[in-house]
């Protein structure tokens, strides 16, 4: 079979009523999480440039290693939970709200208790 040239392929393409295939923009470089995903979906060897890549995309996405905004609304139980939250121990006024607040919710549950005959 007779080699073609590029127009010659061109021109059979266009008889046929083919679309010749567009690339719209260049193949990401390796590197990068493009060039990692584009590995994966075609099934193609991962190279270790590409592997960090993904690694560090997947770092900033889960938020390691950032820092949290401090509480400003001490005081209050939303206080008390984001102590919780980042895993200290709360401060003196976030206890006392959550303490009344658990105080409060406590008493209205058992005086709901009390009217419907003990059942809750």
């Amino acid at each position: 079979m007779p080699e073609l040239t590029e127009a010659q392929l061109d021109q059979l393409i266009e008889d046929i009523g083919l679309k010749a295939p567009r690339r719209t923009r260049p193949l990401a470089p390796c590197g990068t999480l493009a060039a990692y995903q584009r590995h994966m979906r075609k099934h193609e060897p991962i190279d270790d440039a590409c592997r960090q890549a993904n690694t560090n995309a997947k770092r900033t996405q889960s938020g390691a290693g950032k820092t949290l905004a401090p509480i400003t609304n001490h005081g209050t139980t939303g206080g008390y939970k984001r102590h919780l939250y980042r895993g200290e121990a709360a401060c003196a006024d976030c206890l006392r709200a959550e303490r009344e607040y658990s105080q409060r919710a406590n008493k209205i549950r058992r005086s709901r208790a009390r009217r419907n005959g003990g059942a809750s």
